[in-house]
C-alpha cells in the first residue's frame, strides 16, 4: 500500500502509466508470458495496453517471441502445480533472473519498484519489516521451476494460428506433442450454445474439431469457451 501511494501524483516517486508502459516494457511481458505458459487472453490485452502507449504489437510479435523463448514453467493448466508450488519453487526472482541472464527481457525496463531488475529478488518478512534477498541459484522443484538452460521446451507457450478458417493464438504448452497433429470431422456451430447441446446430448463422444463461429473480441461480451 505505501508503494502505491508513493508512485502516484501525490507521492514521492510519481510513474505514470505512460511512462512505464514502452516497447521494452511490452517485449518484457510477452517473454514473461512465453516463459510461463500463460493465458491466450494476453493476446488481447497486451496489444490493447499498447495501443494506448501509441505502440503496436501484432500476433505476429507473440509469435516470433515465442520461437526464442523457453518454457521455464509448468503451471496449471498445463501443469499440476498452482502458483504456490511456483513460489516455493523459486517464483517471479528466480525466473526473472534467468531471463535477463538469457538475454531474453530488458532489465533496465521501468517498474513499480524501480527497474525490472529489481524483480530478480525475492520479497520477506525481516523483524516485520519488508525486505529482500536474492532469489534462489536453484529452482526448489524442477517439475515447477527450470533454468533457462534446461528448460521444460525450447520455445515458448503460444503459436501463432493462421488458416481459411481464421487467426488467432493456441496456447500449445497445455497441450501434449502427441496431440498437437488433430485430423477429424470438424463440427460446426453458430453459438458456443449450440456446443453444450449437442455435448449434453451426447453428440461429441468421438475425435473432432469444434469450430464455434461468431466468437472472440468482436462478439457481445467476448464469450469464450
Amino acid at each position: 500500500a505505501q508503494r502505491a501511494a508513493a508512485i502516484t501524483a501525490q507521492g514521492d516517486d510519481y510513474r505514470p502509466a505512460g511512462e512505464l508502459v514502452d516497447a521494452r516494457s511490452l517485449v518484457n511481458a510477452i517473454v514473461g508470458l512465453m516463459a510461463t505458459g500463460g493465458s491466450t487472453n494476453h493476446a488481447l490485452h497486451i496489444p490493447a495496453m499498447a495501443a494506448a502507449a501509441g505502440l503496436d504489437v501484432t500476433l505476429e510479435d507473440f509469435a516470433d517471441l515465442s520461437h526464442v523463448t523457453p518454457l521455464m514453467a509448468r503451471i496449471y493448466p498445463n501443469g499440476g502445480a498452482d502458483v504456490n508450488h511456483f513460489h516455493a519453487a523459486g517464483g517471479m526472482g528466480f525466473l526473472v533472473r534467468e531471463l535477463i541472464n538469457s538475454g531474453l527481457i530488458h532489465a533496465d525496463a521501468s517498474a513499480v519498484m524501480g527497474t525490472l531488475a529489481g524483480y530478480s529478488q525475492e520479497p520477506f518478512l525481516k523483524g516485520g519489516e519488508l525486505a529482500w534477498r536474492p532469489a534462489p541459484e536453484v529452482s526448489g522443484d524442477s517439475d515447477v521451476l527450470r533454468p533457462a538452460s534446461d528448460p521444460f521446451s525450447t520455445d515458448g507457450g503460444l503459436r501463432l494460428m493462421d488458416g481459411p478458417l481464421g487467426r488467432g493464438v493456441c496456447k500449445v504448452s497445455a497441450v501434449k506433442q502427441s496431440s498437437r497433429i488433430v485430423e477429424a470431422p470438424a463440427l460446426v456451430f453458430d453459438t458456443q450454445e449450440a456446443l453444450r447441446e449437442a455435448f449434453d446430448a451426447g453428440r461429441l463422444d468421438m475425435d473432432f474439431v469444434a469450430v464455434v463461429r461468431f466468437q472472440g473480441p468482436a462478439a457481445n461480451g467476448m464469450p469464450e469457451l
